[in-house]
This record gives structure tokens, C-alpha cells and sequence, in this order.
């Protein structure tokens, strides 16, 4: 029998809502879910891989980035594009850490009994779990799906010229058909902490136990970001799927009751890693 238990995690700016999964069997280890651009907690089946880590005795905690542009009530919905505008690394890097204090006075954690807490991170959300480990040292061990390798990610200067000069970039979601925009801040706060941003050294840097998963058909983030995380991080597992897109085999909506093959690899291999 598996428990959720939804919360709103309130010290901060902007609400973070989050998902707790967990069952009887609980093996005091708490995994962190960060999720990608243009995503969320309650993507596709996001929900049966929160299950999942359940079932094998995990406390399992999926949670919506401030900005991400998913609203408090909908929150399978882009309602928020004031706040998916004003979104950036800082921003994600900021909440991560305000997830994982509260993790530690929460009530809804408290009685767990705790021991362990690990990280897995999903697109940029890989990066921005294999950064955080730079400053938080609460993780005993990272887990990055389809993960970036770098976030320089804005395009040649034309782009990045226009983007400047109109003060919003356009990110259109073929899903929703919504036009997505960010503002120039977002670059602008990328360029003040370039020093701050720097996956590869946080790779080098990184000595806890790192797993890197990555499909070998990613249409969004090759898998040549996976062979370049293991070059800087040797002592990582690199596993590659072959025949997985960068979703490994999800979609939102996800109708299904069980995990699509590539993704079922993706957690199987992940809980032996964390167990």
C-alpha cells in the first residue's frame, strides 16, 4: 500500500508543491526528484516512477521548481507564464535548497526516521542536481537522466542578440501550443555567475557515488552530454539505453498503469544504485 502525501513547502517567495511517496516498508533513504524544462512533478508517468522507488521501501519526494509556470490549483497546466518568465538557474539551485531544508524539520519527514537522502534529476534538472552537490553535501548519492552537460544552452549570438533587444525569447510548446517566454534576465543571470554554472567542474569535483543514464536515440540532449559527465566524473556508471529517446519512452498524458521498457531500465538500474 502506498502513501502520498501532498504538500505546499511555504518558506518561500513562491509556494513549492511537492508529492512525499512512501509504504510500510520504509528503508529510512529519501531520493529527491528534480524534473526539466518545460516539466513538472505531475508529468507523464512521473507518478508510477515515484511508485516505483516506493515499492522498493524509498521515501520518494517529486516537487514543481517555483517558476516552472505550473500553477498551484492546475498543476498539470502552464497558468503561471509571469512566473515561467522571471524563471532561471539561480532561481531552481535556490529551491532545490529550500526543499531539502525543509526536508529536515518538515513533520511529514520528521517521523521517518531519515538516515540517507539522494538526488536524481531529469534534463536540466540533471544539471541542476549535479551542481547543487558543489554546495549542499547532504546527498550521499546522485542519480542524472538524460542529463545536460552544460548550461550554455541559449543559442548563437543572433538568438541571444534578439534576445536582448526584445527583452523575451519565445519557447513554443508544441504540447500545449502556448507560446513560453523568458525574459532576458535569464541569460543575464547565467553571464553574472558563469563561474557558478560550471557542470564540468562540479563533475571533476563530485566524489560521491554518481550514476549517469541516458538513452541513445535522445532527440533533445544526445547522448554525447552522458560520455562527457563520465570523462570529467571517471568513477560514475554510465549506462546507456539503446533505442531510448530523451523520455525513455514516456509521454505526457501518460494513460498507462505500468512504466513504459526504457524507463522501467532507467528506474530499475537507478533503485539498485540508491539501495
Amino acid at each position: 500500500m502506498i502513501e502520498i502525501k501532498k504538500v505546499k513547502i511555504t518558506n518561500s517567495e513562491t509556494p513549492i508543491l511537492a508529492d512525499i511517496y512512501l509504504s510500510k516498508q520504509n528503508n529510512k533513504k529519501l531520493i529527491f526528484f528534480c524534473h526539466g524544462f518545460k516539466g513538472f512533478k505531475d508529468w507523464g508517468c512521473w507518478h508510477l516512477v515515484a511508485k516505483s522507488f516506493a515499492e522498493a521501501g524509498f521515501v520518494f519526494l517529486k516537487f514543481n521548481f517555483s517558476h516552472n509556470g505550473v500553477g498551484q490549483e492546475k498543476t498539470q497546466d502552464f497558468t503561471r507564464m509571469d512566473l515561467f518568465f522571471k524563471n532561471n538557474y539561480s532561481r531552481e539551485l535556490e529551491d532545490l535548497k529550500k526543499v531539502l531544508d525543509w526536508s529536515k524539520t518538515a513533520e511529514e519527514i520528521k517521523s521517518l526516521d531519515i538516515k540517507e537522502r539522494g538526488l536524481i534529476g531529469h534534463s536540466r534538472g540533471g544539471g541542476i542536481a549535479l551542481q547543487s552537490t558543489v554546495g549542499l553535501k547532504d546527498f550521499y548519492k546522485l542519480a542524472t537522466w538524460a542529463s545536460i552537460s552544460h548550461f550554455d544552452r541559449f543559442g548563437d549570438n543572433k538568438i541571444i542578440g534578439d534576445w536582448k533587444r526584445e527583452g523575451s525569447r519565445n519557447f513554443y510548446n508544441s504540447r500545449t501550443q502556448q507560446d513560453m517566454k523568458i525574459g532576458v534576465q535569464f541569460y543575464e543571470d547565467y553571464i553574472k555567475k558563469t563561474h557558478l554554472f560550471n557542470l564540468e567542474r562540479a563533475a571533476k569535483h563530485l566524489k560521491k557515488p554518481y550514476l549517469i543514464l541516458h538513452g541513445k536515440e535522445d532527440e533533445a540532449v544526445g547522448f554525447s552530454h552522458a560520455q562527457r559527465l563520465k570523462r570529467w566524473s571517471p568513477h560514475a556508471q554510465l549506462h546507456l539505453i539503446d533505442g531510448a529517446n530523451h523520455v525513455f519512452g514516456a509521454q505526457h498524458p501518460y494513460t498507462g498503469e505500468h512504466l513504459p521498457n526504457h524507463l522501467n531500465e532507467v528506474v530499475a538500474e537507478t533503485i539498485k544504485f540508491f539501495s
